[in-house]
């Protein structure tokens, strides 16, 4: 049974299990020959059979599809991503909700470079670095450990991924999950970004932040930022609004924001934040209306919406 679809722009879904087989710098791949994802390298793998688990399921693709012997499946996971890199008949762009479970995967024998005359048009070794959004399905992009990063539309819907770092589509927008880290007392901690980075260095911002990778929701991001770069782990969370930068009138990036109220030791990333401070609501209010320039313009955009 195909997964209901998520959100509206969705015209296709399907769930596939599927293996990642990695040797040094390289991952075993095949080329697709049909589907959505026609001509780009993918990972082995396919649908269900009836009563297949999904162990069994990806040790019989992996053989019609390369030839090889599964030795070992571990770290099992399901991750369902957008993607809009194809057309349906009637000529408009589709979107795929794409749901797939991913295992690691060991194999012996050597792959064939034959095809299967279905979906593959055989299997190959291909060095990671040659890997892109271009050439190579968003699952083999997860599975060679790139940065796949969210990508939605104007209307903040998730319809694609690219790899951060690469150039962003015309009409595709980042997703940002902000978080507001307070605590018991009603005092919020923030972040003030490393000097080391690009974007706004030295500037105060969200308790913590970031790209909504693939697979993940705005919620899941902050938690999983929040872990990063402060070193808490929580699991109640609460939403707050979201907002958006523009660039030519035109959305840039969508934030969603969060808040959560923890006492934990904060441990933060050095890589990540110059330091942290602890301030009121009234005493932040007033800095950022003092100097504004010492803080991120999203931030401060966000912050004075949500506590007027």
């Amino acid at each position: 049974m195909q997964p209901a679809f998520l959100h509206s722009f969705v015209t296709r879904s399907h769930k596939g299990v599927y293996g990642i087989v990695r040797k040094n710098n390289q991952i075993l791949l095949i080329r697709k020959a049909r589907g959505p994802y026609t001509g780009l390298y993918d990972l082995p793998g396919g649908s269900p059979e009836a009563d297949e688990t999904p162990k069994q399921t990806v040790t019989r693709e992996i053989k019609e599809e390369t030839n090889c012997d599964l030795i070992s499946c571990t770290n099992q996971r399901e991750k369902t991503i957008f993607f809009s890199g194809f057309t349906k008949e009637s000529g408009e762009a589709g979107c795929m909700q794409h749901t797939g479970i991913l295992f690691d995967v060991e194999v012996a024998g050597e792959p064939t470079t034959q095809g299967d005359g279905l979906d593959s048009n055989g299997a190959v070794w291909v060095d990671i670095n040659t890997l892109s959004s271009q050439n190579a399905t968003p699952f083999v992009l997860m599975g060679c450990g790139k940065e796949v990063i969210n990508l939605a539309n104007e209307e903040d819907y998730p319809v694609d991924v690219a790899v951060r770092g690469e150039p962003i589509p015309e009409g595709r927008c980042p997703m940002i999950a902000g978080l507001f880290l307070f605590n018991s007392k009603g005092n919020i901690i923030l972040q003030k970004v490393a000097l080391s980075k690009k974007t706004d260095p030295g500037k105060w911002s969200y308790s913590a932040a970031g790209h909504v990778d693939a697979g993940e929701t705005y919620e899941q991001a902050a938690l999983r930022e929040l872990s990063e770069e402060m070193g808490i782990k929580a699991t109640k969370i609460d939403f707050l609004g979201k907002d958006y930068t523009l660039k030519n009138g035109k959305p840039r990036a969508f934030h969603h924001v969060f808040k959560v109220i923890s006492d934990d030791a904060i441990t933060f990333d050095p890589s990540e934040v110059a330091e942290v401070q602890e301030f009121t609501i009234p005493e932040l209010k007033q800095k950022i209306t003092d100097h504004p320039e010492q803080f991120k313009d999203i931030f401060a955009k966000i912050f004075m919406k949500t506590f007027k």
